[in-house]
């Protein structure tokens, strides 16, 4: 028999629930079998997508070159050494600055003392001659018209190593942008191309990321024995800077 909610109220209370819960149950599963009857044959609808790459480049003229030289001094006394190195490396920054190079845009990127030594054969030793002092200065040359004077007058006056010139683009960020615009061109193709193909449909975009490969340029580099003695410098050329960029786009798939 039901008991009567005022004869047994705990009874009716948790006769109520288990109707309900069998009520919920049902309809659960009557839901779940609806669903299956609905995809029987197809595969399990899951979330997918596709990734695809693309690639950009973009040239531009180099605006700025980069110019590195050194003055290394030798002698018994190290402040006469250290000295006689000043006066050379500052003699040679005052011609340069000559050229209308500013003085900011001048760095010391090294300077060192140290022992300098000579290899005796007969007994197998390195013998203390005196000291080496070197300083190292490195020049941006934004006209690069002047690229070659600077390398001419760094040979002319005192300069022992000479290297560069580095050129690159100042402010890079409008050329990585044309890259990217091209590389997200070239991405969306091969998204469409590749859709096409697998005979699906793109949603939206899900994920993206990009990657610049880097290089180093490989710098022209020249003792100064032949940079001085007043002999002409070739022509440096300027060619042109390249900016690749790499992205992969992930695209949400219409179910």
């Amino acid at each position: 028999m039901i008991p009567k909610w005022k004869d047994n109220r705990p009874a009716s209370l948790a006769l109520l629930v288990l109707v309900a819960f069998l009520v919920m149950f049902l309809w659960a599963k009557t839901s779940l079998a609806v669903r299956e009857a609905r995809h029987v044959g197809r595969a399990d609808l899951v979330e997918h997508d596709i990734t695809v790459e693309g690639v950009g480049k973009a040239l531009a003229t180099p605006d700025i070159a980069t110019i590195s030289f050194s003055v290394d001094t030798r002698g018994s006394d190290t402040a006469a050494v250290q000295d006689k190195n000043t006066a050379t490396m500052n003699a040679l920054l005052e011609k340069v600055k000559a050229l209308g190079i500013p003085a900011d845009d001048i760095q010391t990127s090294n300077y060192s003392v140290s022992q300098d030594f000579r290899y005796d054969p007969q007994t197998g030793q390195s013998i203390p001659t005196g000291w080496i002092v070197s300083q190292m200065v490195t020049v941006k040359v934004r006209d690069t018209s002047k690229t070659s004077d600077v390398l001419r007058t760094a040979g002319q006056n005192g300069a022992t190593n000479v290297s560069g010139p580095n050129f690159a683009i100042d402010d890079p960020s409008t050329l990585l942008a044309q890259a990217r615009a091209k590389a997200i061109a070239d991405a969306q193709k091969n998204a469409v191309a590749l859709a096409n193909t697998l005979g699906v449909r793109l949603e939206r975009v899900v994920g993206y990321t990009e990657f610049a490969p880097g290089g180093s340029p490989v710098p022209y580099f020249a003792k100064a024995d032949g940079l001085g003695g007043g002999g002409a410098l070739p022509t440096v050329q300027l060619g042109q800077n390249e900016v690749d960029l790499n992205v992969s786009i992930v695209y949400k798939l219409a179910d």
